[in-house]
């Protein structure tokens, strides 16, 4: 008899174009961005997130010549070529995922701690 593995994964937060999704199972979060799919640990997007926000956007927009940034990410073999409108999509993104992973923790926390 085969096991079968279910896969559950728990949305985190959404917009028009990506979603970050967290899987209980594989301990590991799901970003979907314009029909591709990125696995992260916790550390790794953290990491992207801290990158993303390292991009001087006033930069980019006062520059002749630069319009988009590549990203690399050590965790996986891809360079993210990033317009300016991804970047500020990619920042949205991730700044709702956070701060409902942050209310999450809040939640449990108060949970938590009051007595029955």
């Amino acid at each position: 008899m085969s096991e079968v593995l279910v896969r559950r994964e728990e949305m985190i937060f959404e917009t028009e174009n990506g979603s970050l999704s967290q899987s209980d199972a594989t301990e590991r979060f799901q970003l979907a961005f314009h029909q591709e799919e990125l696995s992260f640990r916790v550390c790794e997007l953290i990491t992207f997130k801290r990158k993303l926000q390292a991009i001087d956007l006033p930069a980019m927009l006062m520059s002749e010549n630069q319009d988009v940034e590549v990203l690399h990410m050590p965790h996986c073999d891809r360079l993210f070529v990033l317009t300016i409108q991804n970047i500020l999509e990619l920042k949205e993104l991730l700044a709702g995922a956070f701060a409902m992973l942050e209310l999450n923790s809040v939640i449990h926390r108060q949970l938590v701690r009051r007595p029955l």
